[in-house]
């Protein structure tokens, strides 16, 4: 299984979906911001059609159903 990994919309840091889940009130552990994470980094010219954005509310929501 191909491990996903997330990027910091305000720096683009890479993290695992490990590491998503242990954020501080999901803010990025390198520099704090609480723009949110993307499947996609950030610049990318994606046009956002397959990105996932996730926040710290719908991380507890589905891990706690």
């Amino acid at each position: 299984m191909e491990e996903t990994y997330f990027y910091c919309q305000a720096c683009n840091t890479k993290i695992t979906v490990e590491q998503l889940g242990l954020l501080n009130e999901g803010k990025c552990s390198k520099c704090n911001s609480l723009e949110g994470f993307s499947t996609i980094p950030k610049g990318s010219h994606d046009s956002f059609e397959n990105v996932t954005m996730v926040n710290e509310s719908e991380m507890l929501k589905k891990v706690l159903e």
